[in-house]
């Protein structure tokens, strides 16, 4: 689709235009350009990234979204850092971004920023239950069937926000499914003295029962990819369960609480620097969660892992990591 760009001249300059300003003043990684969506149409009669793109352009205008390859949240690419609509020549409706690829000379270290990923901390005495409290829910229906999210959704704790992930991929090999819970409810955990009432305590002890049940469901999928996500302060944290081992994931979960409580430790510790992070990911390793990398507001990476791919073998196709707005709720 690139083609778009070169038969426009309006969107040719505009990426000539760009792409020298952003390397002047950007220090991501190697810089491209390309199309991201276009007025097109899926077999389904969907709108290639939904039917109005001026939603995704203001996001990555103001904020950029990742570039990850085959959708998985734990394998960055880059970042989309600027976008823009355009019309060719015979019609098309398509969007041009500008791109940056992440380079091992981009990618800077807990250690370079005297930062220790492993921080100690202690898991708060008491919690309190936000009035808005609720689970969002998001996953592909073509990867994840309906069904298996009804059933997912009947026995909740908490209303559920289901929200609509298109991945616009019809041959993915794994099945992303995106959860979003109340930051203290990864903190909870018997030992906690207080919950501030019972109707909290209740509501904790419910997500932990319906997250045991949920790692035994995950043995009905495929591959999938399981991201808990929760938000402190201005960061969204998220933990990664991999495949369907049951008891990989009751290893995991009860591990969540203190790994839960030194994310925010060390998010702090960021904002003590003047560094704020946007993104902070997890991945359990050897019996432990490992801060796999976090992306700062500036769109750099930071990470202690050999987590980039080498561009020779980055796929022509990659995926924005995005859930799209549009949502239904389900009060239980």
């Amino acid at each position: 689709m690139s083609r778009l760009i070169d038969e426009t001249p309006d969107a040719k300059s505009w990426v000539e235009q760009t792409l020298s300003v952003a390397t002047k003043t950007r220090n991501l990684g190697r810089l491209g350009s390309g199309v991201i969506w276009t007025d097109g149409y899926l077999e389904d009669g969907e709108p290639i990234g939904g039917s109005d793109p001026s939603e995704i352009i203001n996001e990555i205008q103001e904020s950029g979204l990742p570039l990850l390859h085959q959708h998985d949240p734990g394998c960055p690419v880059g970042r989309l850092i600027n976008a823009n609509s355009f019309t060719s020549p015979d019609g098309t409706l398509f969007v041009a971004a500008i791109m940056a690829f992440y380079e091992p000379n981009s990618v800077l270290n807990f250690a370079s920023l005297d930062i220790n990923p492993f921080p100690e901390a202690k898991l708060p005495a008491i919690l309190g239950l936000p009035r808005d409290a609720r689970i969002q829910l998001a996953a592909d229906p073509r990867d994840v069937p309906h069904p298996w999210i009804d059933e997912l959704s009947t026995d909740a704790p908490l209303s559920i926000e289901r929200m609509s992930l298109s991945l616009n991929d019809a041959n993915s090999l794994k099945e992303l499914i995106h959860i979003a819970l109340p930051y203290a409810a990864l903190l909870w955990n018997p030992l906690v003295m207080s919950i501030g009432e019972q109707a909290g305590k209740d509501i904790y002890e419910g997500v932990h029962q319906w997250l045991e049940m949920l790692w035994k469901k995950l043995k009905d999928l495929r591959d999938p990819i399981l991201d808990i996500q929760a938000h402190h302060n201005e960061c969204t944290v998220s933990f990664l369960f991999r495949g369907n081992d049951v008891e990989q994931h009751y290893a995991a979960h009860a591990a969540l609480p203190a790994a839960t409580a030194q994310a925010a430790k060390l998010i702090d510790n960021f904002e003590q620097r003047n560094l704020v992070l946007k993104t902070l990911v997890y991945e359990f390793k050897q019996s432990r969660w490992i801060p796999s990398y976090g992306v700062l507001a500036s769109g750099q990476l930071v990470s202690d892992s050999n987590i980039l791919i080498a561009h020779e073998q980055l796929p022509k196709e990659l995926s924005i990591g995005r859930i799209r707005r549009k949502s239904k709720s389900r009060e239980h």
